[in-house]
């Protein structure tokens, strides 16, 4: 914990050194865009679009490169463990998912519950066929029916089956890299923590919009999760590839009803003082929405979740001091996207109009920063056995023209439905 604390001290304070420059330089040009619009406006639009943007990337990176991942033990682990896996009109993919499960390199026994949410499809054929051609002596497979809709309901259904120390849980859409099981377990076990979430990329990208997801897996996510994971407080161990402790994940209630079911699990794992972890060895590769508005509807969703959380537990209420500080840079993310559309685009506009006030040739110089964190991830990411990485030129410039704007429209639209508590529309 000491050497934990030292390097969020170091990383933190020199993101913190270096905003204080940033501010400082930046006065001038506070003075002279408030003379052409209101100072409050201009501060809120510098803060959101430089000043903290870059206490922020600073503090991730450093904290990064000092806190290199601990190795996993070779001692081996092979007790019994439970996976479960909810779908709803997943016939086309739940069978090769449990193909991979059942495959795995994991010593000891996996009994494979597949929970069928009212599908409508051929899912539950799907999940007889695998029955009959994928069980064996370590490997069973059970079919349970849950009539509710809704993922949550699903999962509890699944939970209330779960009679080992620990379990797993799978995306019926998520395949398993061999030795993701026993990766992410071994880290569950040595480290004693609530939850672990495993290492998802992009599984297939047949268009521009699933290109454009790659680095946002590959890059952003794994980034973010990384820099929460080393202080033990990864604020999603989502729910398409993340192992838990049982008798934790009881003791906090379950899956809750909302957008953000894993989200709110996560933090409440996190207020009873346990660890969630990140386990960048354990490779999963998920299916991702394939047109725009699968993507927008799927960021929704996400932008909903983190208000759920916040809403299930305040960042005051978390049991550490990590928790409660990552939980409330969240909250940041919302000012963060509202001035990157009305600060970022405004001057994008203005600077057509022939008034770099916001936006200008100074901006380009944003863009070895972004380069050097981006080729770190990447380095990170090829050195885990079991990382396919397919880069994508397409998907690497719509990402780097587009994906932010999208990401942001989107999380818009979902704070405003998590404020005016619009009810979800399940899948």
């Amino acid at each position: 914990m000491r050497r934990k604390s030292r390097g969020f001290a170091l990383s933190c304070g020199a993101a913190l050194v270096w905003l204080a420059l940033s501010a400082v330089l930046s006065l001038p040009w506070l003075r002279h865009v408030a003379g052409f619009l209101p100072g409050w406006y201009v501060l809120l639009v510098i803060a959101g679009i430089a000043l903290l943007p870059g206490y922020l990337m600073c503090a991730m990176f450093l904290s990064n490169l000092l806190n290199a991942r601990p190795k996993l033990p070779d001692a081996a682990f092979a007790e019994p463990v439970a996976v479960i896996i909810c779908a709803r009109n997943e016939a086309e993919t739940i069978y090769r998912t449990l193909e991979q499960v059942a495959a795995q390199s994991y010593p000891g026994a996996l009994e494979i519950l597949c929970v069928d949410n009212a599908s409508t499809d051929a899912t539950a054929a799907e999940i007889r066929r695998a029955i009959d051609a994928l069980t064996m002596p370590n490997r069973t497979i059970r079919l349970l029916t849950c009539a509710q809709k809704g993922k949550a309901n699903a999962l509890n259904m699944g939970l209330s089956q779960v009679h080992t120390r620990y379990f797993v849980t799978v995306d019926a859409d998520t395949l398993l890299e061999r030795n993701a099981v026993s990766r992410i377990l071994l880290r569950l076990h040595e480290s004693a923590a609530g939850c672990v979430a495993g290492n998802l990329l992009v599984k297939s990208s047949a268009n521009a919009v699933q290109k454009m997801q790659i680095y946002d897996y590959l890059i952003s996510i794994a980034a973010i999760k990384r820099f929460q994971g080393s202080y033990g407080s990864t604020l999603v161990a989502q729910g398409a590839f993340s192992a838990y402790d049982t008798q934790a994940v009881r003791a906090a209630g379950g899956w809750q009803q909302c957008a953000g079911e894993d989200i709110v699990l996560t933090y409440r794992l996190l207020q009873q003082g346990y660890a969630s972890l990140y386990e960048p060895s354990a490779v999963g590769y998920t299916e991702v929405p394939s047109t725009w508005r699968g993507l927008c509807r799927q960021r929704v969703r996400w932008a909903r979740g983190m208000f759920d959380g916040l809403r299930a537990v305040k960042p005051w209420r978390q049991a550490s001091f990590f928790g409660g500080y990552f939980e409330s840079l969240n909250v940041s993310i919302v000012f963060l996207d509202v001035t990157f559309l009305f600060g970022f685009w405004v001057g994008v506009v203005l600077l057509c109009l022939g008034w770099n006030w916001f936006v200008g040739w100074m901006t380009l110089w944003m863009l070895p920063g972004m380069l050097i964190n981006a080729s770190s991830v990447c380095r990170f990411q090829r050195r885990q056995e079991g990382v396919t990485i397919r880069h994508s030129a397409v998907g690497m410039i719509c990402f780097a023209a587009l994906f932010q704007t999208v990401q942001s429209l989107c999380s818009l639209l979902g704070y405003a439905q998590a404020l005016a508590h619009k009810p979800i529309r399940w899948k």
